[in-house]
């Protein structure tokens, strides 16, 4: 199949009188997911669970370094008069309260991205339909996801985000 870049497109749209007349009878229209999420009622709902997860393992995390740092200090303090076994423990015990912290992070991490997952799935289920409700009361043959980096430009009438976040806000339960 022959590729045309978007110029070569548009050359062969102002060029060619029945391409013009095809390309004119298309109904297209654009969306932002991004916004249809920051914007609806059911994002905002996703969103302030994702934060709150966030913010808890945030705070758990700022403590167990707190932590270690603070048993990081004590060992180098009272590192003078300690007996060998004695500071070889410490050590020991810091070196394990260390790896214990790294996995922690490691584990909070992980979590926040499935949450996140889990919120961006969720959202897809009510996104979709919205997104199809849309497209048919508009007779909308071609959407554009104005997110994607495709699309630069489009006229703000072009634009049925805020369509999309009103289906989406009636199906969510009150």
């Amino acid at each position: 199949m022959l590729k045309i870049g978007l110029f070569g497109f548009l050359a062969l749209a102002i060029t060619t009188p029945v391409q013009a007349q095809v390309s004119s009878a298309v109904r297209m229209a654009y969306f932002s997911p991004v916004r249809a999420l920051a914007e609806s009622s059911e994002g905002k709902v996703l969103s302030a669970k994702v934060a709150t997860v966030e913010t808890e393992r945030g705070k758990a995390i700022q403590e167990r370094s707190a932590k270690l740092e603070q048993m990081e200090r004590t060992l180098q303090q009272g590192a003078a008069v300690l007996s060998d076994v004695a500071r070889g423990a410490r050590e020991k015990e810091l070196e394990k309260f260390r790896l214990d912290t790294q996995r922690f992070i490691q584990d909070a991490q992980s979590e926040l991205m499935g949450v996140r997952r889990d919120a961006e799935s969720a959202f897809l289920v009510k996104l979709k339909p919205a997104v199809e409700r849309v497209i048919k009361d508009n007779a909308i043959q071609l959407l554009f996801n104005f997110d994607s980096g495709v699309l630069a430009w489009g006229d703000p009438a072009l634009d049925v985000t805020n369509q999309v976040i009103a289906h989406i806000d009636q199906s969510a339960p009150k």
